[in-house]
């Protein structure tokens, strides 16, 4: 089974979580960790999390910011098999993540950073596509 832990500095762990269960039901194998809100105690939290994990489990760590407190808590982590950590997380990638195919390949789940870089987009800069009345 795929394993998600979504883990940020303040809410927003928790909103993109909220979020993703508009667009799908199944949010039951996703943890928010919403680090130092409410008294949370992120590492407290991510050992809570690996008691759910089997050996056979495929974990995904998803982090808001490289570098930052709560992604230097999910490093270790990476010796475990079938581990995978992104950070610099976002909804689109996500959303994405929650679309995978259980079989999914290392290449597909390491594409999910493609994902996430493509969907940051400056409008400013952005040329809609044009259509012919033949294309509708």
């Amino acid at each position: 089974m795929r394993k998600i832990v979504l883990l940020s500095h303040g809410g927003m762990a928790k909103g993109l979580l909220n979020t993703l269960s508009i667009f799908t039901a199944n949010i039951d194998h996703i943890t928010a960790i919403s680090a130092y809100v409410d008294d949370c105690d992120p590492k407290a939290e991510l050992e809570r999390f690996w008691t759910s994990v089997n050996d056979d489990d495929q974990v995904v760590l998803c982090t808001d910011i490289l570098g930052g407190s709560v992604n230097q808590l999910a490093l270790p982590y990476l010796s475990r098999p079938n581990t995978y950590l992104f950070t610099g997380m976002n909804f689109p990638m996500l959303l994405q993540l929650t679309c995978l195919d259980e079989n999914a390949t290392e290449a597909e789940i390491k594409a999910l950073a493609d994902v996430g870089r493509e969907a940051v987009v400056c409008m400013n800069d952005y040329e809609f596509p044009q259509y012919d009345d033949e294309d509708e």
